[in-house]
């Protein structure tokens, strides 16, 4: 070979490793300037789907806990068991009727909430003024003490129970403070709701097996409890010194972070708060297959980009192209994967409750199956449709409806007893809660209606109103309903300015009746008092029964003191005639003492009293007459 040629063969080979060389340093150049942004949306992308996974099992749990804390809500604002808790702190009830009531009222709510395993009514100054235990009264007597005085302090919380962390269980509460009509805070209602339904949503919902932890987080505690995949349990633990520092990064904003541990082993932290909430959800993931299939494309993404350098410039565009086409379709995978999970609507279609989200004119935009099968409907006739259309206009009136736009506006929610009519022309309360979704310059964009019915509720409520103000011998009208009764004869008298009076009457002679023939004897005779007493007064008149054998009458509209005294007479005649009781005519007599509004008193004790007092001046005058109060 000559010179030359080995000059030119030199020259080429020299020139081959330089446009090699060149055409590698531009491929390394191309690669980094291509991978290294594709890197950053790779893990960015990772995460995003992480945060979107766990926003998915944020808003199942928070809807539950929410749950929880609208039963405690509701509980607390009972009206009449509110009354009566405000009339005990008064010293107007006692505490045996206050604790009768609320016990019984919180067992007839457990029929219908399984979750709920008991409850406690306490004062504002931590006194336990009523208990359930229920299904929890096993786990109770087997710790030392419950601290219902931490337990009432908190809205949403948790009590935990057992000897070591392996049989340690997680109960959640839910506290809700209880008002007077003033508004001011009189006790705290506390429930305790076992975590089967919690355990359950985050094992239906989780589809990332045993590499991934849950975790509900309490910042402000800096504790929080774990949900162990591996035993189904739930147990509380505190933060390591480690997790501390990354528990600062925890704030109202979902958040990711990555955790390495002693052995090396990486796991990343999705953190999504709940609303207006010192709780939080994280889900903590050592499961590396889909870092391992990124990573597994992005050098597959290299290596290509590479090889296409090396054939040429000419190849390079050819080559690049199907790659361009591979990551727009990733890149349009990935958007609607994220897009679809957070929209996702496990929780709002499998939700108990009934949810319609509307726009700012309550039109509906979209509602669950729990809804139309509420109302008994159809799903697909509801959309675009007014909800007013569904409301009974009958008691839904246009002030009301003025009332709950404005409650709105200044506290951004309501909740409240709504009555709405089915298709059918039935009608139906629901317990109602309101929240708009709203827009950055503060207008309403859409509307979230919750709804429970409370039909069964109701109905359970009238039914022991009736119960506590009914004298159980004789269904007359017992002491409650009777002081009911004259109070509001004095609101209407105080109106129309017409008195009404009250007669007071005891049996004569009864206990010689009792004694001789026995209790069921007496107690028959005591049925058949009021009967008798009704044929001598108007329809509009009440006749009750305070207790034993005394009764009082309530006589409205009185027009003179003389058409008192007369229907006290013809009452005290009917007493006379003998009654039949068991095959037997038994004669007993009545004395009755008479007090008139606002004559001799301004308020239903008073007018009792006086005319208590009458009829022992009638019966200290020779029985079987009446006497006016003094």
């Amino acid at each position: 070979m000559t010179d030359s040629s080995t000059n030119i063969s030199g020259k080429y080979r020299t020139l081959v490793r330089r446009v090699v060389l060149a055409t590698l340093i531009t491929g390394v150049i191309a690669s980094v300037a291509t991978l290294i942004p594709l890197s950053f949306y790779i893990k960015q992308s990772a995460n995003n789907m992480g945060l979107a996974y766990a926003s998915a099992q944020a808003l199942s749990v928070q809807q539950q806990l929410q749950h929880y804390q609208a039963i405690a809500n509701q509980f607390a604002s009972r009206t009449q068991i509110r009354n009566l808790f405000e009339s005990y702190t008064q010293g107007d009830v006692s505490s045996e009727l206050l604790r009768h009531e609320t016990t019984n009222r919180i067992k007839d709510a457990a029929v219908f909430i399984p979750e709920l395993i008991a409850g406690y009514r306490i004062q504002s100054n931590g006194t336990v003024i009523a208990a359930y235990e229920g299904p929890a009264a096993d786990i109770i007597e087997s710790i030392d003490a419950i601290d219902t005085d931490q337990l009432r302090r908190q809205g949403l919380y948790y009590f935990s129970y057992g000897n070591n962390a392996a049989d340690t269980t997680v109960l959640i509460t839910a506290a809700a403070p209880i008002y007077d009509n003033n508004g001011r805070v009189i006790g705290v209602d506390v429930l305790l709701f076992s975590n089967i339904e919690i355990l359950n949503i985050i094992a239906e919902l989780n589809n990332s097996g045993q590499t991934t932890e849950f975790r509900l987080v309490n910042t402000r505690e800096n504790v929080y409890i774990e949900f162990d995949q591996r035993s189904g349990r739930l147990t509380q633990k505190a933060f390591t010194s480690g997790e501390l520092f990354n528990i600062a990064a925890y704030g109202s904003v979902p958040f990711t972070y990555s955790e390495t541990l002693d052995d090396d082993t990486k796991r990343q932290h999705y953190f999504i708060p709940f609303v207006n909430s010192d709780w939080g959800l994280v889900a903590v993931s050592t499961n590396p297959s889909m870092f391992k299939a990124l990573l597994s494309e992005f050098m597959w993404i290299a290596a290509v980009i590479l090889l296409t350098v090396m054939f040429g410039t000419l190849l390079l565009r050819r080559h690049l192209q199907p790659i361009i086409r591979a990551q727009l379709s990733q890149h349009k995978q990935l958007h609607e994967t994220n897009h679809k999970l957070r929209l996702a609507n496990t929780v709002f279609e499998k939700a108990k409750e009934a949810i319609v989200i509307t726009d700012k004119d309550l039109i509906i935009l979209r509602a669950n199956q729990a809804f139309a099968d509420l109302f008994e409907i159809e799903l697909g006739l509801v959309r675009d449709k007014n909800l007013l259309l569904f409301a009974d206009k009958e008691r839904m009136t246009t002030e009301i409806q003025d009332v709950v736009r404005e409650h709105v506006r200044k506290f951004d929610s309501w909740q409240g007893e709504v009555w709405y009519k089915k298709p059918t022309g039935e009608s139906f309360p629901a317990l109602q809660t309101i929240s708009p979704v709203r827009k950055n310059d503060g207008n309403a964009l859409q509307i979230i209606h919750i709804f429970n019915d409370i039909s069964a509720e109701m109905h359970d409520h009238e039914r022991l109103r009736k119960l506590a103000l009914t004298d159980l011998l004789t269904h007359l009208p017992n002491r409650f309903a009777i002081l009911q009764h004259i109070d509001d004869a004095i609101a209407r008298s105080t109106i129309s300015k017409h008195p009404f009076a009250v007669l007071f009457l005891d049996l004569d002679k009864f206990k010689p009746v009792n004694d001789t023939h026995g209790h069921d004897f007496g107690d028959a005779l005591l049925q058949a008092i009021g009967p008798r007493i009704s044929e001598q007064l108007r329809a509009a008149d009440i006749v009750g029964r305070l207790g034993g054998d005394e009764f009082v009458v309530l006589i409205e509209n009185v027009q003179q003191q003389a058409d008192i005294e007369r229907i006290a007479g013809d009452i005290i005649k009917s007493m006379q005639q003998p009654f039949r009781i068991s095959e037997l005519n038994i004669s007993v007599g009545a004395s009755v003492g008479i007090a008139i509004f606002p004559q001799h008193g301004k308020n239903a004790q008073r007018l009792l009293k006086l005319a208590d007092e009458a009829m022992y001046k009638a019966k200290q005058g020779g029985r079987n007459r009446y006497c006016l109060a003094e």
